[in-house]
């Protein structure tokens, strides 16, 4: 018996903090000059801050800065990276961890040059060392070790006004995916420790509903890590009833008539008014479709 794992794990910024803490120990003086500055630390910038396009630009291996922190992070990636120390503890901990045949993780972070940075170098640790990370997971080397492309989280780098389209996009980009990956056979892992704290919470939900088989988690303050109980949560009786009857394209006017509350279901972020009709969002749809 084996077994296929496939991790989804937000991406915060621990990666800079950490590395902010041992900017002494980094080669190159710019990265030193960046990772030392007291009055715009990487890991704290707002997101219209300037320095936020740079780290987006230089978040690919070949780049001084880049090369030189995953350097220094891939010494020790489970201290320097909590998205790494809760996928490679979580996964030591498995009682069955030798019959683990393929772990593909894909990375998840925000839209901002500081996460998307982050997720560059935890993106390269896991390409260029995957004998390192079987080795700290206690897997077997026969384990396929895979990272896709990290999916960035539109609308959350944004500013405060467009948190709400972010938390929409979080919705869009995991349902689907934590549905085709059960499908393919895949223990669908669901990590929500990086990134902002909404963010966390409603991917939790988003897990719940769409079958994940696990969520796993861990506090900045202590490096344990903590499975979260998978809920049997439900969608309101009367939202699916409604959504139901919606047909891709349908006035408003066509809705009104069926009895149809549009204007409450747009406030709730469960369709899309446009002037070709109503619309079911896409991860609507896969939760629906799961539901039947």
């Amino acid at each position: 018996m084996s077994y296929k794992f496939a991790v989804l794990s937000t991406v915060g910024t621990s990666v800079l903090s950490n590395v902010e803490k041992n900017a002494g120990k980094l080669k190159s003086s710019r990265a030193r000059d960046l990772f030392s500055n007291r009055s715009k630390p990487p890991s704290r910038l707002p997101v219209d801050d300037e320095l936020q396009e740079l780290f987006r630009g230089i978040s690919k291996p070949g780049n001084e800065v880049f090369d030189d922190v995953f350097n220094l992070i891939k010494s020790d990636p489970l201290t320097y990276s909590a998205e790494l120390n809760t996928i490679v503890t979580y996964l030591n901990e498995y009682p069955a961890k030798a019959h683990i045949s393929e772990v593909l993780i894909i990375l998840y972070p925000t839209d901002t040059g500081n996460s998307i940075f982050s997720s560059g170098v935890i993106k390269h640790y896991i390409e260029s060392e995957p004998m390192d990370l079987r080795r700290r997971a206690g897997l077997p080397n026969s384990t396929l070790i895979s990272v896709d492309e990290p999916v960035v989280l539109r609308g959350f780098g944004k500013g405060i006004e467009w948190f709400r389209v972010g938390l929409m996009d979080l919705m869009d980009k995991f349902t689907g995916r934590i549905i085709e990956l059960r499908e393919r056979g895949y223990r669908v892992v669901v990590n929500p420790t990086g990134g902002f704290k909404p963010e966390s919470a409603y991917l939790t939900l988003i897990a719940m509903l769409a079958g994940a088989w696990r969520i796993i988690y861990s506090h900045e303050s202590f490096r344990e890590v903590v499975e979260l109980p998978t809920l049997p949560v439900v969608i309101d009786p009367k939202y699916k009833a409604a959504l139901s009857q919606i047909a891709q394209g349908m006035s408003r006017g066509t809705l009104k008539e069926l009895g149809v509350d549009v204007n409450d279901l747009e406030d709730k972020g469960l369709i899309e008014v446009g002037e070709e009709g109503v619309h079911v969002k896409e991860w609507v749809i896969k939760l629906l479709e799961l539901i039947k």
